[in-house]
């Protein structure tokens, strides 16, 4: 699954004011982003499930599955314990339709085999129940005046 700048929150810090491969490309894709970047809030009950019993430190780069009601709807960037939270937090993009803050979703905990495997398959990895929150998840960091980021 690819990602734009513009999903990214990266979109600002683009320059147009000279010729790059790719540039017109990248003016095309401004207006037609269709996910966002957001935080998932995991269950803690159902992490502590997914990954043993008391998971003191969880760090992953790996890319989990988001799916809701409609399946597939996103797809997690980094995932870590946070001990504030007191429970894992996964930076993840998902549809616009369901990046609005307080949105169920779930995390698919868990390799899938990869190509041959039909990607809708239940391979019966664990469901981690997650809530969808702001990225940056802390609020000081979201209000931040990033205008020269």
């Amino acid at each position: 699954m690819t990602s734009s700048p513009y999903e990214l929150g990266y979109g600002r810090i683009i320059s147009f004011d000279h010729d790059f491969i790719g540039r017109d490309a990248l003016l095309r894709a401004k207006d037609t982003v269709s996910r966002t970047k957001v935080t998932l809030v995991c269950d803690p009950a159902d992490a502590r499930a997914a990954m043993g019993t008391e998971p003191e430190f969880a760090l992953s780069y790996a890319r989990q599955r988001v799916e809701a009601r409609d399946g597939l709807v996103g797809i997690t960037c980094h995932s870590a314990s946070l001990d504030p939270a007191g429970t894992v937090l996964s930076l993840a993009l998902v549809d616009n339709r369901f990046a609005e803050p307080g949105t169920e979703v779930s995390v698919v905990w868990g390799d899938h085999p990869g190509p041959g495997t039909d990607p809708e398959a239940d391979l019966g990895l664990p469901r981690i129940r997650a809530t969808v929150a702001p990225a940056p998840y802390d609020e000081y960091a979201r209000t931040l005046d990033r205008g020269n980021a």
